[in-house]
């Protein structure tokens, strides 16, 4: 037992070693917290360890609204600083510098993530997405003739096939001559059987089919997770190592036994078919084959890099174009007089085309390219664009010098709606998008792919199936408000797209 004196004499040392502890938490919490200050760069208080993302980081906001409160509180910046939890970040304000990033300077922030740390055990790690440097700009070369007008009309007969699947579930979901629709639920299964047909040759019977693994998968890449959230926190906090270290993976199991098999089974029923399909899985398997038929001393299309395109591609293309398409029927419902209007232009070009809609006439229609263009400025799909400093570059007019590693926050959410390009940034106007009002806006301000090098590969597909489908709705059913439509949306605050926190649903009207 323990005598009352010892206790005594145990009890400073012990309050001594707690203190000392704090102190050196509080110490690693907020390292970097002079940073900003010590180059004169505006930035308000952080919070110890959170920065200045303890509401996403807690749950309670959207990362997109956090980011654009402080937007809009540096009126006047053309940058501002924040701290991501342990680190600084610079935040963009001023188009000419967004541009520059993105574009023009292009060769001082080619990459999007640092290094591999942390995602060493995943498997789907190594697409367009995260590749850096070099290897990415030889893969991208490779991958972007997947793209050309050619092969998108190549692809327009299946993408046919789908609106087709489409326009029949609609008809059985309004067999009273109207329902109500979850758009939000539609339109993703929409765009998984679309790219599931066009790039891979496979019938995922989604639209019909509401349990397939298509979607079970798909969804859950982007449903976040508390295990996915404690390990995002981890990198953040330096402890990316641990993650390695204990062979952790972002997303549950599930999607990447499901990716890994689609890709390794598509690839094998590809070996016995005679016929070139020309689709991007057909590309992806030449690409491979070419490599291996030259000896390259370079492998750039090794099986992890392989799957992880495949992967991407299925799993982003679908959720970002079911994501416009939801918005777009959303902004339409609540805006009659251009939802009117829209319908006679398609009307029109469809009476003009026989009834049938090709690339050609979806292409040509300039008012739903327009009504596009809005809903992607109002909602884009991903509300920012995170680049990273590869070289040291001097922010032109000031005299502070980003270091290597460095990241930069360009807010696409926050430019799409800064009154000085678009006034009245809550209204849906589509005229904003005139040939003649787009001239009038710099670059820089409108970024629902990105811009420069690293633009969205894949952006001319999603705008061609997100048209096409959008088409084929307006032309057949009227789009209306109803009890279960929440206005506004919310955001769901732990998602990393602009994701709705309770699904779109509007009702649909057939027209006679």
């Amino acid at each position: 037992m323990i005598c009352f004196g010892c206790w005594l004499e145990i009890l400073p040392v012990a309050a001594a070693a707690a203190i000392v502890s704090v102190l050196l938490a509080y110490a690693y919490c907020t390292r970097h917290y002079g940073h900003w200050a010590a180059l004169g760069v505006p930035h308000t208080k952080p919070t110890p360890l959170l920065g200045h993302f303890a509401g996403p980081t807690l749950g309670r906001e959207s990362g997109t609204v956090t980011v654009d409160t402080l937007y809009r509180r540096f009126v006047g910046h053309r940058y501002f600083g924040v701290y991501q939890l342990r680190h600084p970040m610079l935040v963009l304000r001023d188009p000419v510098l967004v541009h520059s990033v993105l574009a023009t300077e292009f060769a001082s922030f080619h990459d999007r993530v640092m290094n591999r740390t942390s995602f060493e055990h995943d498997g789907l790690f190594n697409s367009l997405v995260n590749l850096r440097g070099d290897r990415w700009k030889a893969v991208r070369a490779k991958l972007s003739p997947t793209f050309t007008v050619a092969k998108l009309k190549a692809m327009f007969a299946s993408l046919h096939v789908c609106t087709g699947q489409l326009v029949d579930k609609l008809l059985l979901l309004t067999s009273d001559g109207q329902g109500i629709i979850n758009v939000s639920d539609i339109s993703s299964k929409f765009t998984i059987d679309t790219i599931g047909r066009c790039a891979f040759g496979i019938n995922c019977n989604t639209l019909f089919d509401s349990n397939t693994e298509y979607q079970r998968a798909g969804q859950a890449v982007f449903t976040p997770t508390l295990k996915s959230s404690v390990l995002n926190f981890m990198r953040l906090i330096d402890l990316g190592w641990l993650v390695d270290l204990l062979r952790l993976r972002n997303m549950p199991d599930l999607v990447y036994e499901f990716y890994s098999n689609l890709f390794q089974d598509t690839m094998e029923l590809r070996k016995s078919e005679k016929e070139d399909r020309n689709d991007f899985i057909s590309i992806l398997i030449k690409l491979r084959n070419d490599e291996k038929k030259n000896n390259s001393q370079v492998e750039l299309f090794a099986e992890d890099v392989l799957a992880s395109n495949a992967f991407i591609f299925f799993a982003a293309g679908f959720e970002t174009t079911a994501s416009t398409m939801s918005y777009c029927l959303y902004e339409l419902a609540l805006n009659q007089d251009i939802q009117v209007e829209l319908r006679k232009q398609i009307e029109h070009t469809l009476n003009e085309n026989k009834g049938i809609i090709t690339y050609d006439m979806i292409k040509d229609m300039k008012y739903l390219d327009m009504v596009l263009n809005e809903t992607l400025r109002m909602h884009p799909p991903g509300p920012g664009l995170l680049r990273v400093c590869t070289k040291k570059f001097k922010i032109p007019d000031s005299d502070i010098t980003l270091d290597i590693g460095m990241k930069v926050l360009i807010p696409t959410y926050s430019l799409h709606h800064d009154p000085v390009y678009y006034p009245n940034p809550e209204v849906f106007d589509p005229l904003r998008f005139t040939e003649d009002n787009k001239a009038l806006r710099p670059n820089g301000t409108f970024l629902p792919f990105g811009d420069g090098p690293r633009i969205c590969i894949g952006l001319r597909f999603a705008l061609m199936e997100a048209k096409t489908g959008l088409a084929e709705i307006i032309s057949k059913f009227e789009i209306l408000p109803c009890n279960d439509t929440k206005i506004p949306i919310k955001l769901n605050p732990r998602s990393i797209l602009l994701t709705p926190k309770e699904p779109i649903c509007l009702l649909f009207k057939r027209i006679k």
